[in-house]
């Protein structure tokens, strides 16, 4: 396929869409012969030429493979497919919050990132988390904000340093808060709770938040963080004594990565401990047996509350 003067107007050179999405031309040559995307034309030197409408689409799919996600999985998708899987990766609103309501409460937060106002943002947080309380804080501010984190830098508003800057000021605001709601809480924790994410699941975010719920439940909480080996959090049961295991799964790791380590870790450890798993991935869904799937951070609550008290069903 060749363009005409005026199409080729609209379209960009392969080296110009290596400057402009950050994808290499070798990769742009691979993806084109393996996946049969992009399309690109020829103009009049017979060179490869991108109508504008796939240097977006190449956008789109950069910032999911920057994310994770296997090329294999994504260069043939729609935009909307794009859109949709994006959603799964980065979050989603709390539970009942619409697009037109959640993108005003975070907007100004958004544009202190935007401004590279880390200070103020991290200032701006940490009140806000002292003025609404930890558990509204997580639910009601923390959760829409990563979907509009993430759903900006799906659209190219935000660069990658821009969102690990975020996730680091948000890592940090929820562990002080943490630590000032565990001073108030009884000294006799009444579960010991070990978090962590499995090795193809590099996002950690989400343990921080269940994290800070528990807290608030009087849990003692052990954190080992995101990408932990299986034998090592088997290992770490064993030597925190610990009660329930808390993971935390979004749309990265494929289904059968997910249902795999699952089964494996409910076959290594010992029957007594509870396996709670939450996140964005679908394959929760089909969950093995022994796990149990924790769907929103109010159930999440009720689970820690009922594990405490042995009259309600808990140990």
């Amino acid at each position: 396929m060749t363009h005409s003067g005026g199409e080729i107007g609209r379209a960009l050179s392969i080296a110009a869409v290596e400057r402009d999405t950050g994808i290499a031309k070798d990769t742009l040559r691979v993806w084109e012969r393996r996946y049969g995307f992009p399309l690109p034309g020829r103009d009049g030197a017979g060179d490869r030429v991108y109508p504008l409408e796939q240097v977006e689409h190449l956008r789109r799919i950069k910032r999911l493979v920057d994310a994770g996600l296997r090329p294999a999985r994504v260069v043939n998708l729609s935009l909307d497919s794009l859109d949709a899987l994006a959603q799964q990766t980065f979050g989603r609103p709390a539970t009942g919050a619409t697009a037109d309501c959640v993108v005003p409460a975070v907007a100004p937060y958004i544009d202190l990132l935007k401004r590279h106002q880390a200070d103020v943002l991290h200032h701006a947080l940490s009140l806000e988390a002292v003025r609404v309380g930890l558990a509204s804080f997580v639910v009601d501010i923390v959760a829409p904000l990563n979907a509009a984190v993430g759903a900006a830098w799906l659209r190219g508003d935000l660069a990658i340093h821009e969102e690990h800057a975020y996730t680091e000021i948000v890592q940090r605001v929820l562990r002080a808060a943490m630590t000032s709601a565990a001073r108030s809480q009884s000294t006799r924790a009444r579960a010991r709770v070990l978090l962590a994410t499995v090795p193809q699941e590099p996002h950690a975010l989400g343990l921080l938040m269940a994290e800070a719920i528990l807290t608030l439940e009087g849990c003692y909480c052990i954190q080992l963080g995101a990408q932990v080996p299986l034998p090592d959090i088997v290992d770490a049961v064993q030597a925190y004594g610990a009660d329930i295991l808390a993971l935390s799964f979004s749309a990265l790791p494929s289904p059968g990565q997910v249902l795999e380590s699952l089964s494996d870790l409910r076959a290594a450890l010992p029957e007594r401990l509870d396996i709670w798993v939450g996140g964005s991935s679908p394959a929760l869904a089909r969950a093995p047996a022994g796990v149990q799937v924790i769907k929103d951070f109010s159930q999440l609550s009720r689970n820690a509350r009922e594990w405490k008290q042995p009259e309600l069903g808990g140990h």
